[in-house]
């Protein structure tokens, strides 16, 4: 199940950042570690056309979250996806999750096209994106630099198909 985010969620999400370069891979440069609840309103205060979901276990554990971001495009970017601890992940939790949110954009966005952006070595999560039909585009979509260090970015695209 997913739930959208309320400030109480944060020490949940701090709790999983556990070192910068996670917080890196997850969030990009809107943030640096450790992450303080005052960057996390700021960046609500700045985009408050973004959402933030929590993905719950049916025992109303939290394990996930994630960020829907509208475009210009009208195909709104999933961003910040984070299997929170180590021991959830590569146990189908991510693909649930994303699922999940796809539905949730179909509903609220009316949109059957997402975009999102992801570290080109990240394959864990490129494995878990293509499982529910994400698509690498073949051109790097950019290159984030920090602290002297390059990471290429891949856009992956998701078209939903009706026609099955």
């Amino acid at each position: 199940m997913i739930k959208s985010y309320t400030s109480s969620d944060f020490d949940t999400i701090a709790s999983w950042v556990t070192d910068e370069e996670l917080l890196l891979q997850f969030a990009g440069t809107d943030f640096t570690y450790p992450l303080t609840r005052h960057q996390f309103n700021d960046y609500q205060v700045l985009h408050p056309d973004r959402r933030f979901y929590m993905g719950y276990l049916p025992d109303q554990a939290p394990f996930a979250f994630a960020e829907i971001i509208p475009q210009e495009s009208g195909n709104p970017r999933l961003a910040r996806v984070l299997v929170g601890k180590p021991s959830m992940r590569g146990q189908g939790l991510g693909r649930q999750f994303i699922a999940l949110l796809l539905e949730e954009i179909r509903l609220r966005y009316h949109s059957t096209t997402v975009d999102l952006y992801v570290w080109e070595k990240n394959n864990a999560a490129i494995k878990c994106y293509e499982s529910v039909g994400f698509i690498l585009c073949p051109e790097r979509a950019m290159t984030m630099v920090h602290k002297d260090f390059s990471y290429h970015i891949h856009k992956m695209t998701y078209t939903a198909d009706f026609t099955g």
